[in-house]
């Protein structure tokens, strides 16, 4: 029976994990880069400079790795004669780059050498990439945000306002410095493309998803944005003094030819012949693009249109599958690796299991209890004796940290909305008890408040109308005939959707308190479910490898709703997820608006 292969080359470790075309599991191997420390002089994968916010990762410890990775497979009598195709991911935005000389020294990579990190060394004109991890791109920022006007207007055009860690910045910074390195540069990747280049023995152009995350590309046209472009050569009339129109031209021409062309889904490769000669490999197996980490994750579970994926961290992380391009200065969005007319959205709150905890602590300090059972008891209580407990027209706002959506700085605060008006509370104007409601509210109202934009239709079924209509009626009652969210004026049907499906990951999914609350908060028409994702990235290069092997009759999103094991892999939650539960929360998103703009930035 024939294998597929998902790699997962992430910022401390390689991961390799093999399925069967059922997607049922056969094998997995990791290595970590904590064992090249010592030669390469990391920690946790990276060099950080601290004076200089740079991050960065030597290039040839990720050779190493893949190298040694297979090597150990192979002692393991790992049959790589019968794996039939390959993909996978790779942390994002990372960048390689490459001299004159890479390409010559990939094809002249020996079978029998076992170092091909020394052989390939002299490929690189900088012999580090970069790491999402850096913040040394500020001016940078100002740069991208100038060239097209303002962080508004970039994210229209490539999905995201600019970011630290984004390609395009990264990109601007090193050849900002002129030095010699930058001057032996020939070519430009990511990682992902990287790793793509060693499984085909040449170099392949950056992979469609993964470009969404330079920051020069131009989503809704699907090709590189020629302003932006110059940018990195130091040539953007609007940014670089005493530039011409001819001169700009000219940059973006030799820019495009240093990161090539975009790669499409069907764009694929075939094995190395290094490869081959030394693991066994059959030279039909095929390599299909390596996209991001993210990216990869949204195809390790059955997600289909308007279905959301809620990582419930440390931080808390939202994707959504959407066909609507909504693009935020606050979120991400991404065009899908394989499905053509498919965005994902991608919302990155930076406050989640620390505000929960906190709340938890001041439970635990007044009942002199520990765990989270006392405050999971208190939480259904207050949740399901709501009137009773007046908590209805309440809203907290809990950021032990700064918070990205909303942009907002650290504080605890909260508020009723009475009689037409938003009054801030103060200490004794609310208990510890309400708190545990309010704060995990709060939280799945934020994530409802930005999904609900970018679903596709507006909630279905006319037998409902009139609870419909009421909740149209509560929401221009309280923020008039709009509703705006981080800046942009949305009409009030906006918000008059549900998603399809909720996937719960992450530390906190397990809560079964907590993830209740929040799936009758966001209300899918269809289902919620707890999910444990070990290897999401890995897995989801491995079930893209095994839907690119097939004759393509489904898509990808029905393909693997078909193949999926939803009995073994998912725990329904158990909730009402009524019409009548979703409006009666229409007025809290109403509310949860007109706080933010209370909100210091």
């Amino acid at each position: 029976m024939s294998l597929y292969l998902g790699f997962d080359l992430s910022t401390q470790q390689l991961k390799i994990v093999s399925s069967y075309e059922d997607l049922s599991f056969h094998s997995k191997y990791s290595i970590d880069f904590d064992e090249f420390s010592g030669k390469y002089g990391t920690t946790k994968g990276v060099i950080t400079n601290s004076e200089t916010g740079e991050v960065v990762s030597p290039v040839c410890l990720f050779i190493e790795a893949f190298q040694t990775l297979l090597d150990r497979m192979k002692n393991d009598g790992f049959p790589f004669n019968k794996v039939k195709s390959i993909s996978g991911s790779c942390q994002q935005h990372g960048t390689v780059y490459f001299n004159k000389n890479y390409e010559s020294l990939l094809e002249k990579l020996s079978s029998n050498s076992n170092n091909w990190c020394d052989d390939l060394c002299n490929g690189f004109s900088f012999d580090t990439a970069s790491n999402w991890q850096d913040r040394s791109t500020g001016e940078e920022i100002k740069a991208f945000e100038s060239a097209l006007g303002n962080a508004t207007e970039l994210c229209k055009v490539t999905g995201s306002k600019a970011h630290y860690r984004f390609s395009g910045l990264q990109i601007r910074r090193r050849a900002k410095e002129n030095s010699t390195n930058w001057k032996n540069t020939n070519k430009i990747g990511l990682i992902s493309s990287f790793l793509d280049s060693l499984l085909i023995g040449k170099l392949r152009g950056i992979e469609i998803g993964e470009a969404c995350g330079t920051n020069l590309f131009d989503i809704q046209k699907n090709d590189w944005n020629n302003e932006l472009l110059s940018l990195l050569l130091m040539k953007n009339v609007k940014v670089d003094e005493k530039v011409t129109m001819d001169e700009q031209s000219k940059a973006s021409e030799l820019a495009r030819q240093m990161i090539g062309e975009v790669v499409k889904p069907d764009n694929k490769g075939f094995i190395s012949n290094y490869l081959i000669k030394r693991y066994g490999f059959n030279s039909d197996c095929v390599i299909w693009p390596i996209t991001g980490d993210n990216l990869a994750t949204i195809m390790s579970l059955p997600l289909n249109k308007d279905d959301l994926l809620v990582s419930m961290g440390t931080s808390t992380t939202v994707l959504l599958l959407t066909e609507k391009y909504v693009p935020s200065i606050n979120y991400h969005l991404f065009k899908h690796p394989v499905c053509s007319n498919i965005y994902m959205g991608m919302l990155c709150y930076c406050n989640g299991a620390l505000a929960r905890e906190q709340i938890r602590n001041e439970i635990n300090n007044k009942c002199e209890t520990d765990g989270w059972d006392k405050f999971n008891d208190v939480l259904i209580n207050q949740f399901e004796n709501k009137h009773e407990h007046e908590s209805d027209n309440k809203i907290g706002i809990y950021f032990p940290l700064g918070e990205i959506i909303p942009n907002a700085k650290s504080c605890k605060r909260r508020f009723k909305y009475l009689n037409g008006e938003l009054i801030e509370l103060n200490e004794g104007e609310y208990s510890i008890e309400e708190e545990t409601l309010l704060i995990i509210e709060s939280q799945a109202l934020s994530c409802r408040l930005r999904v609900c934009p970018m679903l596709s239709e507006k909630y279905k079924g006319d037998e409902q109308n009139e609870i419909i209509e009421e909740s149209i009626k509560q929401l221009k009652s309280i923020v008039g005939d709009e509703l705006i969210v981080d800046n942009v004026s949305y009409s009030i049907e906006e918000f008059i959707k549900r998603p399809n499906n909720v996937y719960y990951v992450g530390g906190s999914s397990k809560n079964q308190s907590i993830t209740k609350i929040y799936n009758e908060i966001l209300s899918p028409s269809n289902k919620g479910y707890r999910v444990e994702i070990g290897d999401a990235c890995a897995l989801g290069g491995c079930y893209r490898a095994i839907w690119g092997s097939t004759e393509k009759e489904l898509g990808f999103e029905e393909w693997i709703t078909k193949q999926f094991n939803f009995s073994e892999s998912l725990e329904i939650i158990e909730s009402n997820n009524s019409i009548e539960k979703w409006s009666e929360y229409s007025t809290k998103v109403g509310v949860l608006s007109l706080v933010e703009k209370e909100l210091e930035v």
